[in-house]
């Protein structure tokens, strides 16, 4: 566990160092994330301390209080704040070889793409879960719930498109796919079988077709949703009738029998 007295953003210099790290040129003890030489403190941010995080959300969250006076959405293009931030937690991100080489993966999980390039963007390990902590909270949980070393596929899944960030959206999702019992997903939100993530991304732009899903409910989203869903949806405590989409009417969208691929 380490403590620094601010968040902190790598320069030109630093970037680069920080490149032969994660590419395994130079050992890491080579680069010092607080080296002037290298690092500039980010105006208005608060100590930072760097230990194990149980989850991405308590990890973002972190993260988040630390930003103190700075905004989170406009540091989202600051490289070197987020290259910086990915070196300090590299313990927590990546693992080791036996033999010495980090074990990084591809590199948009750890080098910060531009975030107008999205596909590539929201796949980094740090800035994608700070940012959807700091635009949905707690409508976040399913997409932030795992370890933070983990790209989980529901995060990929429901986050691949700008426009899936609203509530009304991720909110809907949480229900389906999040047990607020346990803190972690549902048994069978993985994979590509009906009523999972990847099914509902693609629903999704069904429904957007006909309604602005910014201005429904998200119950009501909730009942659009096919059958194939059913295994996921929320168990009312009693049973009731729905007063706007009836249980038994039949979908308005189509099943994944009549959906194209």
């Amino acid at each position: 566990m380490s403590t620094f007295p601010a968040l902190y953003e790598f320069n030109k210099s630093g970037l680069k160092a920080f490149e032969k790290v994660f590419s395994n040129q130079v050992p890491d003890s080579a680069v010092d994330p607080m080296d002037t030489a290298l690092v500039s403190c980010v105006p208005g941010t608060k100590p930072f301390v760097s230990r194990e995080f149980a989850t991405a959300k308590e990890m973002a969250q972190s993260v988040l209080d630390s930003m103190g006076k700075a905004d989170a959405l406009s540091l989202l293009s600051n490289t070197g704040l987020w290259a910086w931030l990915t070196f300090i937690l590299r313990d927590q991100l990546f693992k080791k070889a036996s033999d010495g080489p980090w074990k990084v993966g591809e590199i948009h999980r750890w080098y910060p793409s531009n975030p107008n390039d999205w596909q590539k963007g929201q796949r980094h390990l740090v800035r994608m879960p700070v940012l959807l902590l700091a635009t949905l909270g707690q409508d976040a949980d399913h997409l932030l719930c795992g370890t933070p070393s983990v790209l989980p596929e529901i995060r990929e899944q429901l986050t691949s498109q700008q426009d899936m960030f609203n509530h009304v959206f991720q909110r809907v999702a949480r229900s389906l796919y999040f047990d607020d019992t346990t803190g972690k997903l549902k048994r069978g939100a993985g994979g590509k079988t009906a009523g999972t993530p990847r099914r509902l991304a693609k629903v999704r732009q069904q429904l957007d077709v006909t309604w602005d899903l910014e201005d429904l409910d998200p119950a009501i989203v909730t009942e659009m949703l096919p059958a194939e869903f059913s295994r996921f949806k929320p168990q009312p405590k009693s049973a009731r009738k729905s007063q706007s989409v009836g249980r038994s009417s039949p979908p308005l969208i189509p099943t994944p029998n009549t959906v194209s691929p």
